[in-house]
């Protein structure tokens, strides 16, 4: 029976796990922080999963999948495998399938939701992301999965039983109902759970093959090895080292601070795509932390609504504020010359009183007090007054932005005109994500440059073996944010971190569970 170690336990990690037990191999997890789930416990848990079995059944999925590696091709620019692409979509829809038929997952279709740039060859109106339903678990699972500042209460429900009675995990975010299912199916798979087991270094042998792992604490387990252990964006040296210069704001776990790229490093892996990341704008609430770090919130709709503008720290707008948040992330990292050489990193979400009436803000519903973190004037000018923006400068914007708004018009960024823009804005509205700001009082919040993963690490094959400069390093595997995202600088929809974790930590645990000593395949897994 092989033995195979996973180091890591986000959707990547679990995957590997459930993937290689169920291949029958002996499998033990180490997470070295005290729950498990990282970063992905913290996500919204949506999938992007093409071709899956939701969607359609029979040629159509197999169409949509080929549809889908024709809208990823004329997406993605920049460091990106084509090979791997073509692997993910093929393979994507057999992967969510099969954990819903094994019971790891019951996964609901969001069929409204569109991928980030539907009017592109092969994009897609809605059905390719999917998320978890509401889950029953054990209490013994509920409570291993790593906690979210964000939650408030609404993600468990409790039976009157007592003991380890089942705890319902459901709400507008769910990411911890992703884990608790997989780690549920890991464990009744008979894989061996520890937490507060960080691993520091692989063990090789003397022809250079990995043959297992050694812990912080000095504890060895034998296996061939997968590296799930996230990104490095948590890492200062290594952000500084390898991320574009603009100040970026850690989202995620704080246990995403780069010990799988130092461990493929050191077994002599090449690199890829190291200068990018998931971004996301983001806001930090005073207090809110994450096993002793500042979290920061996605500011996802709030920027899309009408009567809501994004400006620099020139109090100048920069972007469509409703397109995807990657583009929008992306766009706050750009560089200009003189004083400010990162403008836009951070900016502000300026609001007029009618927005915040009816959207959310945050944390923040439409009839909660202001916090004092959440500027307030009863004009524009004492507003940039209050947030250091240059009072003319934020006054011609929203001069700009009102005339063309009333029209239904953004002629500076196009804002509304795509199909992602009208989908994530407000339906019931005049104009889906267009209004002035004119009602006082004006609110604005700072919003950071947040990094959710880096995409960047070892360079893998299709089915997760790591990359040296003469082929496979034996023994070792990699998936989600700890291997070299194949997707360049795209974020292609919803899930599109998440969708390529699944798959590719299934893949990779199928092969550890499969490959002889040497590293080579010994059976067929997946497509």
């Amino acid at each position: 029976m092989a033995a195979v170690v996973i180091v890591g336990s986000g959707a990547a990690g679990l995957a590997a796990a459930l993937a290689a037990a169920d291949a029958g191999a002996d499998v033990a997890l180490l997470e070295g922080a005290a729950h498990v789930g990282g970063t992905t416990a913290l996500s919204g848990g949506v999938v992007w999963a093409p071709g899956n079995h939701h969607l359609a059944t029979g040629p159509t999925a197999v169409h949509d999948a080929e549809d889908a590696l024709t809208y990823l091709q004329a997406l993605a620019r920049g460091d990106v495998d084509h090979d791997l692409l073509a692997a993910f979509t093929a393979d994507a829809g057999r992967v969510a399938e099969a954990l819903e038929q094994r019971g790891a997952l019951a996964w609901e279709p969001l069929d409204a939701w569109p991928d980030y740039r539907p009017e592109l060859p092969g994009g897609r109106s809605g059905g390719r992301s999917l998320w978890p339903a509401p889950l029953r678990v054990r209490r013994s699972v509920a409570t291993l999965v790593q906690p979210s500042p964000e939650d408030r209460g609404v993600g468990a429900a409790h039976d009157d039983a007592g003991g380890d009675a089942a705890v319902v995990l459901r709400g507008a975010v769910r990411g911890r109902a992703l884990v608790a299912g997989l780690l549920a199916a890991v464990l009744d798979a008979g894989v061996d759970v520890r937490t507060g087991a960080r691993v520091r270094s692989l063990r090789r042998d003397t022809e250079g093959r990995v043959v297992g792992v050694q812990s912080a604490a000095g504890d060895r387990l034998d296996g061939r090895v997968v590296l799930a252990t996230g990104g490095f964006q948590h890492d200062p040296a290594l952000a500084a080292t390898f991320l574009p210069g603009a100040p970026i704001a850690p989202m995620g776990t704080p246990g995403c601070a780069g010990d799988g790229l130092r461990m493929a490093l050191a077994a002599g892996a090449v690199l890829g795509n190291m200068a990018e990341g998931w971004w996301m704008p983001a806001l930090q609430v005073p207090g809110e932390r994450v096993a002793g770090s500042a979290h920061y919130r996605a500011v996802h709709r709030e920027r899309a609504q009408p009567g809501a503008v994004l400006v620099d720290r020139g109090g100048r707008r920069f972007a469509d504020e409703a397109q995807n948040y990657g583009d929008v992330g992306r766009a706050m990292g750009r560089f200009a010359t003189g004083d400010e050489p990162w403008p836009a990193a951070p900016s502000w979400l300026v609001v007029d009183a009618a927005n915040r009436a009816r959207y959310p803000l945050g944390p923040l519903g439409p009839g909660d007090p202001d916090p004092p973190w959440l500027a307030c004037a009863d004009d524009v000018d004492a507003l940039a007054r209050a947030i250091d923006v240059d009072p003319h400068a934020l006054r011609a914007t929203i001069e700009r932005f009102n005339a063309a708004a009333e029209r239904g018009e953004d002629p500076d960024f196009g804002r509304g005109t795509f199909a992602y823009d009208r989908w994530i804005g407000d339906p019931r509205a005049p104009h889906p994500t267009l209004a002035p700001l004119r009602r006082p009082p004006f609110r604005a919040v700072p919003v950071h440059l947040g990094c959710m993963g880096t995409k960047g690490g070892p360079r893998t094959d299709d089915r997760g073996r790591v990359l040296g400069v003469h082929g496979p390093v034996p023994g070792l595997y990699a998936a989600g944010n700890a291997a070299a995202s194949p997707f360049g600088t795209a974020t292609a929809a919803g899930g599109a971190t998440l969708g390529p974790a699944l798959v590719f930590g299934t893949r990779a645990g199928e092969a550890a569970a499969h490959d002889d000593a040497t590293g080579r395949r010994c059976a067929p897994v997946g497509p």
